[in-house]
C-alpha cells in the first residue's frame, strides 16, 4: 500500500472533464449497488469536489495500491466520504486498546506517590484511559456539532478528510476552514495550499489566567463571525454557537450512546 493522490497528476494528463466523469461514474456506481449507500445525497460532496477541483493540491493522500489509477482514487475518495457521514464518531462504540500499557509507567506513579495498593493503581489506570479515550473522541464530536450548525450558512463538512488539512469550506469554495479543539492542537499541513485562498483557523478552547491560574477560555464568537461573515447564507438568521450548546450536545450524544468512550 502507498499514500497515492491525484494532486501531482498535471491537468494535461488529467483533465478537467476526465476527473468530472470519473466522479460521476463513482457516484454513479455507488448509487446502483444494494446497501447503505444505494440512496446516498451526494449534495455536500459535489460542492467539496468543485473545490477540490479548483486547487488540486486540496485532493488527500489515500493509502491504496502503488498503481491505483485516477478513476480508482476517486471511487475511494467518494467512498471515504460516504463512509464519514453513515459512521460518524457520536454513533460509534470505542474500542478496546490493541496495545498493553507499559508497567513501569504504573511503577514510576507508585513510588512517585507512594502507593502502595495495587487496587488504587489499576483504578486510576483505567481513569486515565477513560479520560485518554473521551479526549480521542472530542475532535470529532466538535466537528459533528459544527456541521449540524453551519449548513444552513452556505458552510460544506468536508468529512472524513475528503480536503487535506481542511474541515468545513463554503459552498463557492472561496473559503475554508480548519477547526481545532485546542489552541496548541493546529495542525500546519494547510501551509501548502495554494496563493490566494483563505484558510481560516480556528480554535474551540484557549487559556487565560486568573488570580495566576489557567482557566479556560473558549473562542466561539470567533467561529460564529467566520460563519456568519464568510458563508453563503441560506437563512436570515445569525449562527450563535457557544460552549453552553456545545456541552448540550455533547450530553444527548453521551445519553444515546454511552459506550463510545472505553475504560479497556
Amino acid at each position: 500500500m502507498a499514500k497515492i493522490s491525484i494532486s501531482k497528476i498535471s491537468e494535461e494528463e488529467l483533465t478537467d472533464s476526465k476527473l468530472q466523469n470519473y466522479y460521476n461514474m463513482a457516484k454513479k456506481e455507488i448509487l446502483s449497488q444494494d446497501g447503505e449507500y444505494s440512496e446516498f445525497d451526494f449534495t455536500d460532496l459535489d460542492y467539496i469536489f468543485n473545490t477540490a477541483c479548483q486547487n488540486r493540491t486540496l485532493f488527500p493522500n489515500i493509502n491504496m495500491e502503488k498503481n491505483s489509477k485516477p478513476k480508482e482514487y476517486i471511487h475511494r475518495w467518494v467512498l471515504t466520504y460516504c463512509n464519514a457521514i453513515k459512521n460518524m464518531a457520536s454513533q460509534k462504540k470505542a474500542m478496546p486498546k490493541t496495545c498493553c500499557s507499559d508497567p513501569i509507567i504504573k511503577e514510576i506513579v507508585k513510588q512517585a506517590r507512594h502507593i502502595e495498593d495495587d487496587n488504587i493503581l489499576d483504578k486510576q489506570e483505567k481513569n486515565h484511559t477513560l479520560f485518554m479515550s473521551a479526549e480521542n473522541v472530542l475532535g470529532n464530536l466538535l466537528e459533528e456539532y459544527i456541521a449540524k450548525n453551519v449548513r444552513s450558512y452556505g458552510w460544506i463538512w468536508c468529512a472524513g478528510q475528503t480536503l487535506r488539512a481542511i474541515d468545513f469550506c463554503n459552498i463557492n469554495g472561496t473559503e475554508l476552514l480548519q477547526v481545532k479543539n485546542k489552541s496548541n492542537s493546529e495542525n500546519s499541513s494547510s501551509k501548502n495550499i495554494r496563493e490566494g485562498t483563505t484558510i481560516r483557523k480556528w480554535y474551540r478552547l484557549g487559556t487565560s489566567k486568573k488570580d495566576g491560574k489557567p482557566q479556560p477560555s473558549y473562542k466561539w464568537d470567533k467561529l460564529n463571525n467566520i460563519i456568519n461573515t464568510y458563508g453563503t447564507k441560506l437563512t436570515s438568521a445569525i449562527c450563535s454557537m457557544d460552549e453552553v450548546k456545545f456541552q448540550e450536545y455533547i450530553r444527548e450524544v453521551i445519553k444515546k450512546n454511552p459506550e463510545i468512550i472505553t475504560e479497556k
